[in-house]
C-alpha cells in the first residue's frame, strides 16, 4: 500500500461500551491521515434496558460475522484495532480478512491463553455466572463504584464518569465464551494466528486489573510478527483520557518501524 494511498483504520470497541465511545481515539488517527471507522457491534446501538435481552444471547461469532462482512465492505484493506473484548474480535477478524496490520489493546484472551484470571475479574464476573443459564442472559455493565476501582483505576474521576455513562448490555454468551477461553473449551475464542501475516502490535497498561501481562506476553507470541507495549502507569482504558496520547505514541512508532505511515519530517 502506497504511502500516499487513503489508509482505513476500523476501531473495534469492547464489552459494555459502542463505537462513538472510541471518538477520541478515530479523530486521533483521522489526524495521521486515516479513514477511521467506528462500527458498534449488534444491538449495542440500543438504550441500555431495550438492547438487554436483544444482545443477551449473542455470540462472539456473530459479532465477528458482523464485523468481517464489515471489513469486507471498505474498499481498501484497513489497519485493525480493537480493545479488550475488541482486541479478541480484531485478532478473529483479522484471520478472515485482507487487513495490513492489527493492534490488540488490553485483549480478552484467546482460547488456550492461560494466567488471564485476577482479582478484579474474579469480582467483576461472579455474580454473572452464579446465575442459571448465565448465557442467556443479559450482562449488565458495572457501577460507577466497579468501573472506578477495576477498570479505570488509573483515569481522572471526570473521565471514568464518561466512560460510565455510555455504558450498555453485553451477551452473557459471549462473557461465557471468554470464561472458558482459558480451558479450551470456547470454539469461538480459537484464534488462526497462523493466518495472519500482517504486523501485529499487542498493548497492555501495567496498572490494568482486568488484562494482566500474562495474557499479553501470551497473546503476542502467537504471531509472526508481533511487538509488545506495557505502558507505565496506564489501566484498562488505553484510549481514554491521558492514556490516549501516549497510546497513540506507541502506535506511531510501531506504524513507522513496519512502513505502514511515513516519519513526520523533523
Amino acid at each position: 500500500m502506497g504511502m500516499s494511498d487513503a489508509r482505513q483504520v476500523v476501531l473495534i470497541h469492547g464489552n459494555w461500551s459502542r463505537g462513538e465511545q472510541l471518538g477520541a481515539a478515530r479523530a486521533a488517527f483521522e489526524e495521521r491521515g486515516f479513514t477511521a471507522q467506528t462500527p458498534t457491534l449488534r444491538y449495542h446501538e440500543l438504550p441500555i434496558h431495550e438492547g438487554a435481552m436483544k444482545v443477551a444471547s449473542l455470540s462472539l461469532r456473530d459479532y465477528v460475522d458482523d464485523l468481517v462482512a464489515f471489513v469486507n465492505s471498505l474498499e481498501s484493506p484497513p489497519l485493525l484495532v480493537g480493545h479488550s473484548m475488541g482486541g479478541l474480535l480484531a485478532q478473529l477478524v483479522a484471520a478472515r480478512t485482507r487487513h495490513i496490520g492489527l493492534v490488540a489493546a488490553c485483549p480478552a484472551p484467546a482460547s488456550g491463553i492461560t494466567g488471564s484470571s485476577t482479582p478484579a475479574n474474579r469480582r467483576m464476573s461472579r455474580s454473572y455466572f452464579l446465575r442459571l443459564r448465565p448465557w442467556a442472559k443479559p450482562v449488565y455493565p458495572p457501577t460507577f463504584e466497579q468501573l472506578r476501582l477495576w477498570v479505570a483505576n488509573t483515569q481522572t474521576e471526570d473521565t471514568a464518569r464518561e466512560i460510565h455513562e455510555g455504558l450498555v448490555c453485553d451477551s452473557g454468551r459471549a462473557q461465557c465464551e471468554m470464561l472458558l477461553a482459558m480451558l479450551k473449551l470456547s470454539k469461538a475464542t480459537v484464534v488462526d494466528a497462523a493466518a495472519v501475516k500482517t504486523p501485529v502490535l499487542v498493548i497492555g497498561g501495567q496498572c490494568d486489573r482486568i488484562v494482566p501481562a500474562e495474557v499479553l506476553r501470551q497473546t503476542a507470541a502467537q504471531y509472526q510478527r508481533a511487538d509488545i507495549v506495557q505502558m507505565p502507569g496506564s489501566d484498562h482504558m488505553v484510549f481514554s483520557g491521558a492514556s490516549l496520547p501516549i497510546t497513540m505514541g506507541h502506535i506511531d512508532d510501531w506504524l513507522i518501524k513496519n512502513h505502514l505511515i511515513s516519519a513526520a519530517p523533523n
